[in-house]
């Protein structure tokens, strides 16, 4: 956390009056780096059927970025102030382009120069002061990304925690470094936070990321992590979720440190690798094309029911038996004792449908605590006698079985 200069925001809040000033200097710079006299709003600002060809101040701040500018944005600021708006507030992607336009490298300058007013002054100087003397606070995000990596990003939340700067990054086969770059605004609701994103793609914003993270009874600042999950779409333009976890630093060198390097502490890998949901880019025609799965949606029906596994050691001396339930609705395996808990069960098909394999934690009295067993699914579904196939576990003094 860094307590800024207190001219240095994420937004930028002026005064009517120099807002006004604001404009007509813009205007005064338009109309004489263009030889222009008369010029109407639609053609001056960059909107509606005005000439992408012809001069224009859309076309003059995207050549100052070199990225994507909305021209009516300074028209509808300028429509609020005449509409009776005390004060006009502009966002961080325009406040500096406004400037550099006039040649200033911020409001300082441009008060300097252009308010002579002594009270008006004075009036600006006060609301920059009063409104953006918040604390900047700096984040890494941390989730597992594209290509089975862990990835990184870094986090500048503004403005008494309402809006938000993310930046992510990747590298490629040469390790260089490429950054995305999001804008978002923050919601509390209850315990959670909610952040919803924007970026900006061929001229135009796009929407990003969406994240939710659990915050509790107390301020979001005073926590060192926040655990959540995120929802979009990545760089195979697929759509994503998954858990995402953010880490406090004290100031923004100590969090750039971080972020420069590809290294992720080992506490945070274990608990983020492969918790990563993956949705293809595809409209199926069919049922059976959702995915390839989809063939064996009627072998997998078939597992459900009651079942008695025996288990052996490898002298074949019989160490546990366990009686289980495949439920039919969700496939959940249940133990029909009321003394044993089966937790964090999968069912799944495996090998073209050949293999199935089931993978459950026990709670309770029982020799085995974790089991993970592979049968022959021509076996189970032609019981024509004892069945066999083969498991692997931890028994219940941890040891491998």
């Amino acid at each position: 956390m860094e307590n800024k200069n207190h001219l240095t925001s994420e937004q930028l809040t002026l005064t009517k009056y120099c807002f006004q000033k604001l404009v007509l200097a813009i205007i005064k710079t338009f109309k004489h780096k263009h030889s222009i006299t008369r010029i109407n709003d639609s053609q001056l600002f960059g909107f509606g059927n005005y000439d992408l060809e012809s001069p224009s101040l859309q076309k003059d701040f995207q050549d100052l970025t070199k990225g994507y500018i909305n021209g009516k944005y300074l028209y509808n600021k300028n429509r609020e102030q005449k509409q009776g708006n005390p004060i006009v507030k502009i966002n961080k992607e325009y406040k500096h382009v406004f400037f550099n336009y006039l040649n200033y490298t911020g409001i300082e300058e441009f008060l300097e120069a252009e308010i002579s007013d002594p009270l008006e002054y004075e009036r600006q100087k006060s609301l920059i002061t009063t409104s953006f003397s918040n604390d900047d606070y700096y984040y890494c995000c941390y989730y597992y990304g594209e290509d089975r990596t862990m990835t990184k990003g870094k986090i500048t939340i503004y403005n008494n925690w309402h809006t938000i700067e993310l930046i992510f990054i990747y590298f490629d086969d040469k390790n260089h470094k490429y950054e995305y770059t999001f804008y978002g605004n923050i919601k509390k609701s209850e315990d959670f936070m909610h952040i919803s994103t924007k970026f900006i793609l061929n001229n135009s914003k796009k929407e990003g990321a969406n994240f939710i993270f659990f915050v509790g009874k107390s301020n979001p600042k005073e926590r060192p992590y926040l655990i959540g999950t995120y929802s979009g779409f990545d760089k195979y333009n697929r759509a994503i979720a998954g858990k995402i976890i953010l880490k406090k630093f004290d100031g923004k060198k100590e969090m750039e440190a971080e972020f420069s390097t590809k290294l992720v502490a080992p506490l945070i890998t274990q608990e983020l690798r492969r918790e990563r949901i993956i949705v293809e880019s595809q409209v199926p025609t069919r049922a059976i094309k959702i995915s390839d799965k989809s063939p064996y949606a009627s072998l997998f029906s078939k597992l459900s029911g009651n079942y008695t596994f025996t288990f052996y050691n490898t002298l074949q001396k019989k160490i546990e038996t366990l009686n289980l339930l495949i439920d039919p609705h969700s496939y959940n395996i249940m133990s029909v004792s009321k003394d044993l808990i089966i937790e964090h069960d999968h069912v799944k098909l495996m090998y073209k449908g050949q293999s199935i394999h089931l993978d459950f934690e026990i709670l309770g009295i029982s020799f085995l605590q974790k089991v993970s067993m592979y049968i022959k699914s021509y076996d189970l579904l032609h019981p024509s006698k004892e069945i066999t196939g083969l498991y692997s576990g931890l028994d219940n003094n941890n040891n491998p079985v």
